[in-house]
């Protein structure tokens, strides 16, 4: 029987998988497929209760893991706190998902390398809990790293179209400067808690660093770029993990640093920076007509209204934020298994090329666009319930904001209806091979996710009430 604290087994096994998919390249498919069965099951290890002295068996009794176990590396202290137990599960679930729908569209040799390595940073990024200086101001240079390597998974191999996978390092890099400055003016509070000066330029500081990384409009340029040329896999899972270590930041600086909230008025630019970016999103979405850039902006709209709903009242805004956030990542899913297809039959993503695709790829097509029109909110998507309730949260404060982030919603529509009407155009004899049983059943499962969360959106309560508790445990 052998000890072994949990920090260690979660890097040593994830870095293990990913030196294993690189060296092993050559057969993607299959190394994608057994590390998702490896995080599934792992993620879904975690969600059991932890005993109460900490020790949890593995394989039997083959291996005992010390869950509370403190692993100092460097001066780092890495532990596995209840309250990061949520989130390490749906970054495990997310990652196991990508590399699930990369087994039967297999995207480039090396994405799941680079996924497992990506999801072990934000996993580690967890579990740090003590550092020379606070982890909480550390974050945006660990994102930083994290994007880096990201690129290569958006470049997928392709020399052109750059532009947008470098641009999406410019919010990480240019946000760590702000809090480094941050932590500076933070120290003086700890030796003169009276010194207004320091604390009004240490929340302004953190706030205008919060802002670049949360990348609205007009920082957001990075993510429709990227939607419109990079594997839509790669764009649903490192954007979405990424979201989320923001989402987690932010609420950390508010627990930390209150007066950070209230100093920078955060309150307000929260709310100006959601309004403009969902208005943007919807109103940029009714011109585009190419699939891969419309999800983007269709996505861009969504994280508008999150980003507005995080300046909503405490309780209120953190339960409605994650049942927002958890109804996007299932829209996301979605949309990127049914473009995932089209890309490989076709590609590219080009509506040249993807003219009345939708006949012989019909599954595909629909999961491509109902994961889209849910992150509209469009009715009988999945995303329906999170909107209707965000909009009626926003009108008691304001209706015409609520009227606005409404009409920009169907902006969203009209651009999905123009792609209908690509896919499904009768006059175009299709230029990609029909979809397979494959590929046609993981569309249908797409669907069918899809279609549970917008019929039964009380399935989530369960566990998005368990991933609350890493926002208030």
């Amino acid at each position: 029987m052998t000890l072994i604290p949990f920090p260690i087994l979660l890097s040593g096994l994830l870095l293990l998988l990913s030196l294993l998919a690189y060296l092993f390249r050559r057969l993607e498919r299959a190394t994608s497929a057994a590390a998702a069965v490896i995080l599934g099951a792992l993620a879904y290890w975690l969600t059991r209760d932890i005993p109460a002295n900490g020790l949890a068996h593995l394989l039997g009794n083959a291996f005992v893991v010390d869950m509370q176990a403190k692993v100092t590396r460097f001066d780092l202290v890495f532990t596995l706190t209840p309250n990061a137990a949520p989130l390490l599960a749906l970054i495990l679930f997310l990652t196991a998902a990508a590399l699930l729908l990369n087994t039967v569209t297999g995207q480039d040799r090396i994405f799941p390398s680079l996924a497992l390595g990506i999801a072990g940073g934000y996993s580690i990024l967890l579990l740090l809990t003590d550092a020379p200086l606070s982890p909480v101001l550390l974050t945006p240079g660990i994102l930083a790293l994290l994007t880096a390597l990201g690129v290569y998974a958006f470049q997928s191999n392709q020399l052109g179209h750059t532009y947008g996978s470098l641009r999406s390092l410019l919010p990480p890099l240019l946000a760590f400067p702000f809090f480094i400055l941050a932590s500076w003016h933070i120290d003086s509070l700890a030796i003169n808690p009276q010194d207004s000066v320091a604390g009004t330029a240490a929340a302004q500081l953190l706030a205008l660093g919060l802002l670049l990384l949360l990348a609205p409009v007009p920082f957001h340029s990075a993510g429709p770029a990227i939607a419109e040329s990079a594997p839509p896999i790669a764009v649903a899972l490192l954007s979405q993990l990424y979201q989320l270590a923001v989402l987690t930041l932010l609420y950390r600086i508010d627990t930390l640093f209150p007066f950070v909230a209230e100093l920078s008025e955060q309150n307000l630019w929260l709310t100006a920076a959601g309004l403009i970016t969902a208005l943007w999103g919807g109103m940029a979405a009714i011109g585009s007509s190419h699939p891969g850039r419309l999800w983007g902006y269709a996505m861009l709209h969504d994280w508008g209204l999150i980003l507005l709903m995080l300046a909503a009242p405490g309780e209120i805004s953190w339960a409605l934020v994650l049942f927002l956030f958890g109804l996007r990542l299932i829209s996301i899913v979605a949309g990127a298994a049914g473009l995932a297809y089209l890309r490989m039959a076709a590609g590219t993503l080009s509506p040249s090329r993807l003219r009345g695709a939708g006949r012989v790829a019909p599954w595909s097509a629909s999961a491509a666009i109902l994961g889209g029109l849910g992150l509209a909110g469009f009715p009988l998507s999945a995303g329906f319930t999170g909107h209707w309730a965000a909009l009626q949260t926003v009108a008691e404060t304001d209706w015409r904001v609520a009227a606005a982030v409404l009409l920009a919603s169907g902006g969203v529509v009209v651009g999905y209806i123009r792609l209908i009407r690509i896919l499904y155009d009768p006059q175009q004899v299709p230029r990609i091979a029909p979809e397979s049983l494959v590929h046609g059943l993981i569309a249908i499962v797409a669907i069918l996710v899809v279609s549970a969360a917008a019929v039964a959106p009380q399935l989530l309560n369960s566990p998005i009430n368990w991933v609350l508790m890493a926002f208030h445990g």
